[in-house]
């Protein structure tokens, strides 16, 4: 699957979906997990910008795990990759690079993540609820 110039499974790693789907087909389908992880990526956002404005490289590390464990439950490889750079910065207390990252390359990545989600809810209707 290619969106654009993008591989998509360097996005989403589409047999982790496959597997929940699996998984949850009795449960009404992955869909609504879709949603809600969607709906909770500016929450992840938010806290690694707090570690950030606080000068908090412990705070960073801590966000950026958390972000990486949500991002590896859906499968979203490129995010996870990134989240354990941010994990690196944090413990090193390197905020200048974190925040060129933050700004720069996680909002970029989290509308590419949001468009491959949202084209598995379309190839996966009958998952809907």
């Amino acid at each position: 699957m290619r969106m654009g110039a993008v591989n998509m499974s360097e996005i989403l790693a589409p047999t982790m979906l496959a597997i929940k789907r699996e998984e949850m087909h009795e449960r009404g389908g992955v869909n609504w997990l879709i949603d809600l992880f969607v709906s909770e990526l500016p929450n992840y956002v938010k806290e690694l910008k707090l570690a950030i404005d606080i000068n908090n490289g412990d705070e960073l590390y801590l966000a950026s795990h958390k972000f990486k464990g949500a991002c590896s439950s859906m499968g979203a490889n490129d995010l996870v990759t990134t989240c354990k750079q941010l994990e690196l910065l944090g413990k090193d207390n390197n905020l200048t690079e974190a925040t060129a990252i933050i700004e720069e390359k996680i909002p970029k990545k989290i509308d590419l993540l949001i468009a491959a989600l949202a084209q598995e809810k379309l190839d996966h209707p009958e998952d809907s609820s």
